[in-house]
């Protein structure tokens, strides 16, 4: 079977897929997001599926994971929202630009590593393995300038606020 029909092949899942992650409590819309990235892990994993072995088994083991990873980044996500958030006074107002470009500066004093890790874990929400894999540095290193940077960044707000 060549690596187009493999595809064509999947494609006839993507209900099946859909209903898996509604299941999970995934909206129809994110669910379509997590069936893309199921089909994108698909032809990036094409080499390691054994022609012998069930592409339903296949597909759902990578639909699986797809979904751990969305949570794993959903949680990533609300904790660095929650630790942005302590100290700051509950308010229902939407961040004003001013603000904006308060974080835009704080984040432009940063040192060129440091506004790395911020760059592509907070901004652009990647895993700390794919930053690791781009900046070419071990994830341990990943998690010690994210926490060295967002220490500055509170130093920085907190002089800033004096």
């Amino acid at each position: 079977m060549s690596d187009e029909n493999l595809l064509l092949e999947a494609y006839g899942f993507k209900e099946n897929l859909l209903n898996f992650f509604w299941r999970q409590g995934v909206e129809y819309a994110e669910g379509e997001d997590l069936v893309q990235e199921t089909f994108l892990r698909l032809w990036e994993y094409r080499d390691r599926y054994e022609r012998t072995a069930k592409l339903s088994t296949f597909l759902f083991i990578i639909a699986r994971q797809v979904r751990i990873d969305a949570l794993r980044k959903t949680k990533r996500r609300q904790a660095r929202e929650e630790e942005w958030g302590k100290g700051r006074p509950e308010t229902e107002e939407p961040v004003s630009p001013c603000v904006k470009g308060d974080v835009r500066w704080a984040v432009s004093q940063l040192s060129e590593p440091l506004r790395d890790v911020v760059e592509l874990g907070v901004f652009q929400d990647m895993p700390y393995a794919e930053i690791a894999e781009i900046l070419s540095i071990p994830v341990g290193t990943v998690k010690s300038r994210m926490s060295n940077a967002l220490k500055k960044l509170k130093e920085i707000f907190d002089d800033k606020r004096s």
